[in-house]
């Protein structure tokens, strides 16, 4: 039939192009997600979960299986529902064990504190620093579960109805039924909204990230729940995910969502609008040092050098990360970084949430908590030499945060989560010895020493003298330890009592401890006179001193000077200020007094009785169920369904046969994700189409390891006109067939790979397969006499032979890149990889890739260099097509049809086959600027139309075994010689919608005559 070797080119540039090391986003770089540890998970049964946990301290687990059931019992109440069986819960000691969750894919951030899976309905949540937040994500994240269970337990609702549902009502919800209606966090980001006249409608809510859907989702449903009643917020949520909110409230309330965001903007105007009345609420005493005006929007947990020239606080003033900065504390000036997520390859992250550095007593020194390889370090810097740090792992501390330095400089006090308990203790930096300083069941956070070093002062949860004895203390107090004594005593101080009074600092002359506090419901600076105990407010200010949490210690004093810096949350963003002692207006107040008007989320007055409020009210101090109903079970692995995909299914007839058109993708996992099966079965054509893979990955261990079956078609169609002979009753007649060929090409594949991940940006990959690859040729035969069509049918051609392949491989992996509209931005790549193929063909793949982006706002410079080549005897063979400049990605203008267009500029003894090799050697230089985009980042605003500009040089060569490669323009042009190509030109990287990325592009290609005429293009991929 003469098809073989036309048809052995079309199925090699498919086989090859997949088997060549062309770049694949996902495999080819991405950061990792490393199992630093193995965990032996056992399982404790309560009535309604199986809680997985690794904990030794069976108090711990039974303390963590009643928190649950007693969520589970306040949420009961408004949703109305019954597990009729247990739930799975899978708890972390702490979070950097949490980052290595296997149970739900993607990146776990510093910012995550829990997460709630869908189909199998799992909570996966670690122990956190204080017995308050660990109780508010148990909470929070058990209203997921009950709205998940009215999602797939209820046969009106499915899976489809969560795009109904907008996330500032699936969050608010969660929020509110775990916190309440009075919260001094949620309330001051409303005042802020009100004070900018920024207080968004639900539409805004739906269609736009800029309003946080945790806080003003909460804000929302608890005026929702005080409004009409707490009862009617399940109902919403229910009508919400089958028929979108708009018609819900119409439902529910009947009224339009219009109406009742207007109801709930005016019911927070005038709740708060009295509290605008006074302008000096809305200046910050002290002289503002750090602001949108010389540093990002978030700059958080600055902390002072003890002479007070200097200020470490870290911030997003780089766009793309939270970085740790360092700036003159008199006038803001931004010195530097003393860490970068961008330089520390291997650090996994820095807590900015709830956690404030150190400094040594000469301020030659600072020390921060980071994230690395599964555990807490201290990282100490040397403030004159960025780079030069030293990494401190403390024995038997796996997490740890807010780091306080000895005046005399010879050891740290940290608060530490050992087994599910957060305690203090001292660290020796000369001898690494660890001494714990306290030892029970209290939360201890923020301790601070005084300036002779003798007494600790501390937030924990330990409550006052004043506390109701039958009632359960989960706000934070402050406390003071004499470190002299040997027994420790801790005094804990009869202020505010049911506040939350964190980050208490002396002041240098030792007499008094400055805090912050939430008493008048806002956040303010106080100060407690250690030997009167009077406490004077020494701000009032109408937003507060806060950080992202209303945990994150925001105050800092200078210990020679008495400085304070502070952390001032106000049009969106957060501020530092500088402050002398004298220049706070002390007040002085009732320390037992508490006035949460202004932490009250609107209305103030509710006509309906309370459910959720009044059920948070009550927090006993006995456990909710006896300790005989609670049971150590062998650990049960519960192999399931995790993650469901398909692509619809359709079917056609004709008078050849019938078609079909469809797929379904399936995950399955165990419990803890420890094991995972995929599969994917597919059809696009007839049955001879059916393709379909089964995978299989075990993250068990550190190395990640697995492998895969699979049968895939791949299919082509091909139109040609030939003659042929028609056999009809008067004999044979010569005729023209109209022949439509389907030609396909089947792959049977079984490999086996590994993974072994160092960090989480760098990685080493190994693989090994074989694969079969065999023909089918199939044409329907259109016959045509003189013009007249005279008859059809269909026949199975001759078809090539099939041959197989094996390979073998390794590889090198770097990326600490940062994604920004449509290419990152900054950090770099790399890949060093080698291959051995043999079977039908006996070569070697060779990659070395290298990529680097620096960051200059609002420019990003891109370079890389690249080599992709094949070795061996038969490394230049007719089986697999060339490696092609050509390729999207390559070298820009040089694709067949911009050529075509600008054959005529280059030498007569240019042909096309010089742009062909097995091997190819690519270098590339580009001057990236986000044109559309947030506001922060682009240079034209916009919420929902993403692009980048970027102005490019590529530079190119490829040759072969036998070709040489010169940078001679005078010899470019000789047989077996090979000098290099390039293009320069602009481009727009347009993202739309995440889904896909194009880049139309105008390139000016030039050789050895040069630039000579310039050409459009278009690619579909994201910019290298």
């Amino acid at each position: 039939m003469g098809l073989t070797k036309y048809y052995r080119l079309l199925i090699s540039f498919l086989i090859i192009t997949v088997l060549a090391p062309i770049e694949s986003s996902g495999q080819y770089f991405g950061r990792n997600r490393p199992s630093y540890q193995r965990f032996e998970f056992q399982m404790h049964q309560t009535p309604h979960f199986d809680i997985y946990h690794y904990f030794q301290d069976d108090s711990v687990v039974t303390a963590v299986a009643n928190t649950y059931e007693k969520w589970y019992l306040r949420h009961q109440k408004v949703f109305r529902d019954t597990f009729e069986t247990r739930n799975p819960i899978i708890v972390y000691a702490n979070h950097p064990d949490f980052q290595q969750t296997t149970a739900v894919g993607g990146m776990i951030g510093i910012g995550t504190l829990g997460v709630t899976e869908a189909l199998k309905n799992r909570v996966v949540a670690p122990i956190l620093e204080t017995n308050a937040a660990t109780d508010h994500v148990i909470g929070h994240e058990l209203v997921h579960v009950f709205q998940f269970r009215s999602m797939f337990l209820n046969d009106s609702l499915s899976l489809n109805s969560l795009r109904n549902l907008p996330l500032w009502l699936v969050e608010g919800m969660a929020e509110y039924f775990s916190i309440g209606s009075v919260d001094p966090h949620t309330a001051m980001i409303m005042r802020d909204a009100i004070h900018q006249d920024k207080f968004p409608d639900l539409r805004d809510m739906t269609r736009s990230y800029e309003f946080n859907p945790y806080r003003f989702g909460h804000a929302f449903v608890a005026f929702f729940g005080r409004t009409w009643g707490d009862s009617l917020i399940v109902p919403l949520f229910s009508e919400t995910s089958k028929f979108g909110y708009e018609r819900a409230f119409e439902r529910i309330v009947g009224l339009s969502a219009g109406t009742v965001s207007t109801l709930w903007k005016t019911a927070t105007e005038n709740h708060f609008a009295p509290l605008l009345d006074d302008t000096t609420r809305h200046v910050a005493v002290g002289q503002q040092i750090l602001s949108r005006d010389n540093s990002g929007s978030m700059n958080l947990s600055p902390s002072v050098s003890p002479d007070g020239t200097l200020v470490a606080f870290f911030s997003e003033r780089d766009l793309i990360s939270i970085d740790l900065f360092l700036a003159d504390a008199k006038t803001g000036n931004i010195l530097g970084k003393l860490a970068s997520a961008t330089r520390s390859g291997d650090i996994d992250g820095y807590n900015f949430f709830e956690s404030m550095g150190t400094w040594s007593p000469d301020g030659t020194k600072f020390i921060h908590v980071a994230v690395k390889r599964g555990r807490n370090y201290l990282v100490k810097v040397d403030v004159n030499r960025p780079r030069r740090t030293r990494e401190i792992r403390v024995p038997g501390i796996p997490s740890m945060n807010n780091p306080s330095w000895s005046p005399d400089g010879s050891y740290l006090v940290f608060n530490g989560l050992v087994e599910g308990r957060t305690n203090l203790y001292k660290f020796n930096l000369e001898t690494s010895e660890v001494t714990q300083l306290t030892n029970d069941r209290y939360s201890y956070i923020h301790a601070s020493f005084s300036p002779d070093g003798r007494w600790l002062t501390f937030a924990t949860d330990r409550p006052q003298s004043t506390h109701p004895e039958d009632k359960l203390n989960l706000k934070m107090n402050l406390a003071v330890m004499d470190l002299s004594d040997p027994d420790r005593p801790i005094t804990v101080l009869d202020v505010f009592p049911g506040a939350e009074n964190i980050n208490p600092v002396f002041t240098p002359q030792q007499d008094a401890i400055y805090f912050l506090s939430n008493s008048d419901g806002f956040r303010n600076l106080f100060l407690y006179e250690l030997e009167t105990g009077d406490v004077y407010r020494l701000t009032d200010l109408y937003t507060g001193i806060s950080g992202i949490t209303h945990m994150t210690p925001s105050i800092s004093v200078a210990r020679e000077t008495g400085e304070v810096l502070y952390s001032h949350f106000q049009k969106g963003g957060y501020s530092v200020y500088r402050a002398n002692p004298d220049e706070f207006d002390r007040v002085k107040v009732d320390p037992m007094q508490l006035d949460m008007h202004a932490a009250t989320l609107p209305p103030y007055e509710r006509p309906v009785p309370a459910i959720v409020d009044a059920s948070l009210a009550v927090e006993p101090l006995e456990p909710i169920l006896p300790p005989d109903v609670f049971e150590e079970k062998p650990f049960d692995g519960r192999f399931g369904l995790t993650f469901i995909g398909s692509s619809g299914v359709g079917v056609a007839t004709n008078r050849f046969g019938t078609g079909m058109a469809g797929g379904v993708s399936m995950m399955f996992s165990d419990i803890i994700g420890d094991n995972q099966l995929f599969t994917t079965l597919a059809v696009n054509g007839e049955i001879y189409d059916f393709g379909g893979m089964v995978g299989y990955l075990n993250q068990k261990s550190r190395i990640n390891w697995g492998g895969s079956v699979s049968h895939i078609p791949y299919t082509f169609n091909t139109l040609r006109f030939i003659r042929d002979t028609l056999m009809t009753e008067q004999g044979p007649i010569g005729v023209d067939n109209l022949q439509l060929l389907t030609q396909r090409t089947f792959e049977d594949q079984l490999g086996l790979f590994a993974s072994f991940p160092i960090s989480t940006t760098r990685r080493i990959e190994a693989g090994a397969s074989i694969a079969w690859y065999y023909f089918r040729i199939d044409a329907i035969n259109n016959y045509y006499y003189q013009g007249f069509r005279v008859g059809e049918d269909r026949e199975r051609l001759d078809a090539p032979d099939g041959f197989n392949l094996q390979r073998v491989n390794l590889a090198y992996v770097g990326d600490n890149s940062f994604f920004g509209m449509a290419s990152p931005m900054a950090g770099f790549r790399y890949r060093l990889s080698g291959e051995r193929m043999f079977g039908e063909i006996n070569m070697y793949n060779v990659v070395a890739d290298y990529r680097h982006y620096l960051r200059r706002h609002p420019f990003t410079f891109a370079f890389r260099g690249i080599h992709y080549g094949r070795y061996g005897k038969n490394a230049d063979n007719s089986l697999f097509y060339p490696l092609y400049l050509g390729y999207p990605g390559f070298v820009r203008g040089y694709d067949y049809t911009t050529l075509r267009q600008i054959e005529q500029t280059f030498d007569d003894a240019f042909t096309f086959e010089q742009l062909l090799g097995s091997r190819v050697m690519l270098g590339g230089l580009e001057i990236r600027v986000p044109f559309t985009g947030p506001e922060q980042l682009a240079l034209i605003s916009s919420g929902f139309f993403f692009t980048e500009l970027a102005w490019f040089l590529d530079a190119g060569v490829a040759w072969t075994g036998d070709t040489r490669i010169t940078l001679d323009p005078s010899k470019g042009m000789e047989p077996g010689r090979r000098f290099p190509l390039f293009s320069t030109g602009p481009s727009l990287r347009i993202n739309l919608f995440g889904a896909l990325i194009l880049e139309p592009y105008f390139a000016f290609p030039f050789h050895t005559k040069g630039i000579k005429e310039g050409v459009w293009g278009l690619n579909f991929l994201p910019g290298w």
